[in-house]
């Protein structure tokens, strides 16, 4: 490509997701509604010995839009729970990152059907959802994952609770969200990447734009 940024034959390829350690690549990708994200700096010690491939994603401006956290960011914590208190029975629409987590959601189905068969078969893929809500706000989750026919193999409503308590754990190879200040760990050893997406990065340059 001589230097120049590859984000244009995502669609050509087909592909679901765009890494990059380039900021500025990331956010075009973003703002051209392509699934983009921009991978942090982390100190990882890579196990190839290890068969599994762990993915976590935040929720809202990754798996989902970014208009629960327009009303949070509108507002306050009653408002935004009451909001979705409102509006649980309505699934979200999708985010940049939607399409990614159905196709591993695919993937894993194949791997059920797999074990069907063979009981001793060994399950490849392993997908969680890491998310700052907590009750009553997770039943949105819940009904836009069973509106899409998808699904994690766990999920955490965090409430208040800092998400590397539960990344550490975890051990993801990669952990999507969509707001900087979640995508830090006292070890520094979590492969984190920041989606650029909606509200949460609306202050983040001039050039962003809100309304996709």
């Amino acid at each position: 490509m001589e230097g120049k940024s590859p984000y244009e034959y995502i669609p050509a390829f087909n592909a679901s997701l765009f890494l990059s350690a380039n900021e500025d690549d990331v956010r075009k990708a973003i703002n051209s509604k392509y699934p983009a994200g921009t991978v942090l700096p982390s100190k990882v010690n890579d196990d190839e010995a290890e068969d599994e491939l762990r993915i976590a994603f935040d929720f809202d401006g990754v798996i989902a839009d970014d208009e629960s956290e327009t009303v949070f960011k509108d507002g306050s914590l009653p408002t935004f729970h009451r909001h979705e208190v409102a509006n649980a029975h309505i699934p979200h629409q999708p985010g940049p990152l939607a399409d990614l987590f159905q196709k591993l959601s695919f993937m894993q189905k194949l791997e059920d059907k797999e074990q069907e068969k063979d009981r001793n078969y060994k399950r490849i893929i392993r997908t969680s959802i890491v998310t700052a809500r907590n009750a009553p706000s997770h039943e949105r989750v819940i009904t836009t994952l069973e509106h899409w026919g998808v699904s994690a193999n766990e999920i955490f409503f965090l409430g208040g609770m800092k998400k590397d308590r539960i990344l550490t754990r975890l051990k993801p190879h990669m952990f999507f969200d969509d707001q900087r200040s979640h995508l830090e760990s006292e070890a520094g050893d979590i492969p984190m990447v920041h989606v650029p997406f909606g509200i949460a990065n609306v202050n983040e340059t001039e050039s962003f734009d809100t309304t996709q």
